[in-house]
């Protein structure tokens, strides 16, 4: 960052005379610092890291780790594994115990039990049609479970960067009330010396006044953001946050090369691998349909137990349903090649979304990466500079004070549209590493 050099200006080495321009000028001057813009020396009150909310990794960790969807969609896949050797069973055999009179012409009526066994097997490739319609199902699940993932990883990227901007802003609104106390401090003195007016006194402490409003609002803001970033770690909303100490560096502009990341997108994103997924199984699912005009068999053998009145006696059979129903099968037809046909539509229509998205995105992120490149590099050292050159001047009396509340206004304005810029950023790669399935 840009500095003025003190020994070049004369004003300021005439204000710092004055105890009490000393003690505004110092005052300005904790405006004007920043630390490593972000950084919290309060992060080290929780040793080892206890508290989430220091990096955007510490909260990524427990988000994982304590999400209920996340678990919930792992149990989701968990049972569409067990689904597939279901499908690939074959259906439960048939045992009957049936008592029945022998036949004869005249005489006693004899009785004889048949005990029979009956089993369905089904043929012309059903079961491994099945098990394949169930294993797309498989990777549906799993690919919903990992778009699941991304969306949650997406919100708290959101949310922390939310957090972390909130925090800074608050921050930075304590800075200038007591840059603004200083002033105040100095109209006092320049009125009780005779050099100033008692509306400027008045003016410095309403400007003051109002930072502590503007501070209040900022601090709900912040509270509103811890909320947020609370309920996605799982954690009550009042629950202590680590103050947030950085923010992930912007990508660069190579990364955001449309054509490249539609590419990866294609290549990586969950929502499109459940979607082709979805396909596969309606694919085989249409197949499995049309095989319905080929029936399956049912073997069958049974014994006869005649007792003392005669010999044992066996059977055996084979049976298949007839397809007469020729309107019910067509009619499944059609309706699992719609269903196909609507898979791969949505299919496409996933994938030219995510183009568009990505477009939308990417100029987004391409905008705020420019416009906190232009305030860090340019407005704010050149309001820096007005700051401490009014500030001096005013001391003097050789600027007047709306000057130097006017500037301290613009330099406390452009760091928080710094904030906003950084967010806005923040929240559209967050959206861009949704749409790729990954990080850039």
């Amino acid at each position: 960052m840009v500095r003025l050099p003190w020994r070049g200006s004369a004003p300021l080495r005439h204000a710092a005379r004055s105890p009490g321009v000393a003690l505004a000028v110092g005052l300005t001057l904790a405006l004007l610092t920043e630390p490593s813009y972000g950084q919290s020396t309060s992060a080290q009150q929780t040793p080892g890291g206890a508290l989430p909310g220091t990096t955007l990794e510490s909260v990524l960790i427990a988000a994982r780790q304590l999400s209920p969807e996340l678990a919930a969609r792992a149990l989701d896949t968990a049972a569409a594994q067990a689904r597939v050797r279901i499908a690939a069973s074959l259906p439960d055999p048939t045992i009957r115990v049936m008592a029945d009179e022998m036949p004869r012409n005249s005489g006693r009526r004899e009785n004889m039990m048949v005990y029979s066994f009956e089993q369905e097997i089904p043929l012309w490739g059903r079961r491994d049609l099945r098990r394949q319609a169930a294993r797309a199902e498989v990777s549906q699940m799993a690919a919903q479970a990992q778009a699941a993932g991304a969306e949650l990883v997406e919100k708290v990227k959101v949310a922390f960067a939310r957090y972390y901007a909130a925090y800074q802003a608050a921050r930075r609104a304590t800075d200038q009330r007591q840059a603004l106390q200083g002033v105040a401090q100095v109209a006092r003195e320049r009125y009780a010396q005779g050099r100033g007016e008692q509306t400027e006194v008045f003016r410095a402490e309403v400007e003051a006044t109002r930072v502590v409003a503007e501070i209040l609002r900022l601090e709900a803001s912040l509270r509103s953001a811890q909320g947020q970033l609370n309920a996605l770690l799982n954690r009550p909303p009042e629950a202590t946050l680590a103050p947030p100490e950085r923010l992930r560096p912007l990508p660069e502009a190579r990364a955001l090369d449309v054509v490249r990341l539609v590419e990866q997108a294609r290549a990586s994103s969950p929502t499109l691998a459940a979607d082709a997924a979805a396909v596969g199984g309606a694919e085989t699912n249409r197949a499995l349909i049309e095989r319905n005009w080929y029936p399956d068999v049912t073997l069958g053998a049974s014994a006869i137990d005649r007792g003392s009145y005669g010999p044992t006696g066996y059977q055996a059979w084979i049976g298949m349903k007839v397809p007469l129903q020729w309107g019910l099968r067509e009619a499944q037809q059609r309706e699992a090649g719609a269903q196909a046909r609507a898979a791969r539509a949505r299919y496409e229509a996933r994938e030219q979304q995510i183009r568009g998205d990505l477009a939308d995105a990417v100029a987004g992120a391409e905008g705020s990466r420019r416009a906190v490149d232009l305030i860090r590099r340019r407005l704010l050292p050149q309001t820096e500079a007005l700051v401490r050159s009014g500030t001096a001047g005013y001391a003097l009396g050789k600027v007047d004070l709306e000057t130097v509340l006017r500037a301290q206004a613009d330099l406390v304005g452009f760091r928080l549209q710094l904030l906003s810029a950084e967010f806005e950023g923040q929240r559209q790669v967050a959206a861009i590493e949704r749409l790729v399935g990954g990080d850039l």
